[in-house]
């Protein structure tokens, strides 16, 4: 698809050269809402995947923009295809890549978005402590959208009924458990 004004959705999109990657998707507005999912899929900047879609539904509900990143970056649409080991360079770029979009975007707000599977690699768990670690300086306001699952984990945006409202995640807290 040739790359022109009208058909980009997203102006903030960082990849790898073989797009097997993705760092951010979103658009370059001040206080945006974060939205930290579990691993990319298919979305790019011209093209939303049913995750994006829903993500939008309810984002719009905070905020007149958005940026999704992830614990980890690689593109995976089943969580199962996630490698046993993680790579330490992505997973170290991607927390600093998600640090500097806090600093320069102003960013307030992070809805918690990655659901049960987070469980399915360590290293999920392992990032989520380095965002949480890196940002708290900036003391942003971390949300769910839903109750929090069985499991005791934040809902993925495609499990969630439209009706459900974003209210306050208490990230300290969700980090002290072993899950």
């Amino acid at each position: 698809m040739p790359t022109s004004p009208a058909n980009i959705l997203y102006d903030l999109y960082e990849t790898d050269r073989a797009e097997t990657v993705r760092y951010t998707l979103g658009r370059r507005e001040l206080r945006p809402l974060l939205v930290i999912g579990l691993n990319p899929s298919t979305a790019n900047q011209h093209t939303r995947d049913q995750t994006l879609t829903r993500v939008e539904g309810f984002a719009h509900r905070r905020a007149k923009s958005l940026i999704m990143c992830n614990l980890y970056p690689l593109r995976a649409t089943d969580p199962d295809d996630l490698p046993r080991i993680a790579d330490p360079d992505l997973g170290n770029k991607n927390v600093e890549r998600i640090a500097t979009l806090c600093k320069e975007y102003d960013i307030r707000e992070i809805w918690a978005a990655w659901g049960d599977p987070i469980s399915k690699r360590s290293y999920l768990l392992s990032s989520l402590r380095q965002i949480h670690k890196i940002l708290s300086s900036h003391s942003p306001l971390w949300l769910k959208c839903g109750s929090l699952t069985q499991k005791g984990h934040p809902r993925h945006p495609s499990r969630l009924p439209y009706k459900h409202r974003f209210t306050p995640f208490n990230i300290s807290h969700y980090l002290t458990k072993s899950f």
